[in-house]
Order: C-alpha cells, then sequence, then structure tokens
C-alpha cells in the first residue's frame, strides 16, 4: 500500500522532484558519466554533479525519496545507485485520481 501523503510530501521539495526527473529521464542511459560501472540506475555522483551538491545534502534527498518508496537503492561500494520505483509512482498517479476523483481521458491530457 503506498502512502500518497508521504510521496506528496517528498515530492513538494524542487530539488527532489528534479532528481526524480532526471532519474526517469536517464534510467535507460547506455552511457554513465561517472564510475565506470556496469549498474542499472542513476549513481549519486552523478546526482552531485547535475545539481552542484555535496553529498550529505544528495544523502538526505535520496533518503526522503527511498522513504517514499519512489527510487530504488542500489549501493556498489562507496557509491549508491538509483533507480525510479516505476511500481510506486503509477500506483501513486493512480491513487491520485480516485482521490480527486478525476478520469482523465487522453483528449483531456492533451489539452492546455
Amino acid at each position: 500500500m503506498i502512502d500518497p501523503v508521504k510521496i506528496s510530501n517528498a515530492l513538494s521539495h524542487p530539488i527532489r522532484y528534479k532528481i526524480m526527473l532526471m532519474l526517469v529521464n536517464h534510467y535507460h542511459r547506455e552511457t554513465k558519466q561517472c564510475c565506470f560501472v556496469n549498474i542499472e540506475g542513476v549513481c549519486n555522483c552523478e546526482i552531485m554533479a547535475e545539481f552542484g551538491m555535496i553529498q550529505s545534502r544528495v544523502s538526505y534527498h535520496m533518503k526522503e525519496l527511498t522513504k517514499a518508496e519512489l527510487v530504488i537503492e542500489k549501493p556498489c561500494g562507496k557509491w549508491k545507485y538509483y533507480i525510479p520505483n516505476i511500481v510506486t509512482i503509477k500506483r501513486y498517479i493512480y491513487q491520485l485520481g480516485l482521490d480527486l476523483d478525476i478520469h482523465a481521458t487522453d483528449s483531456d491530457t492533451n489539452k492546455n
């Protein structure tokens, strides 16, 4: 069971929202920017570089996203890799639709 409030709270911080976008958009990347390890996901050093944050700040934000079950953490030596938890993301979106009584159709999502 997902916790929509916990997820909404995690996504309410602009940096965490941007990190989620980064994870989703780089999830199937062919080449790594660092670490040279063939592990699925985005390395925390890539997040540090992308957002100009020190490791402790990245760890804090990733802990919040992990606690909300939005990301899956994979340790590898001194680095951690993160992949988006697609199941939780889809369940969250579905639950929001139920909670807000929104029944979007394809034509609704294409309107400005």
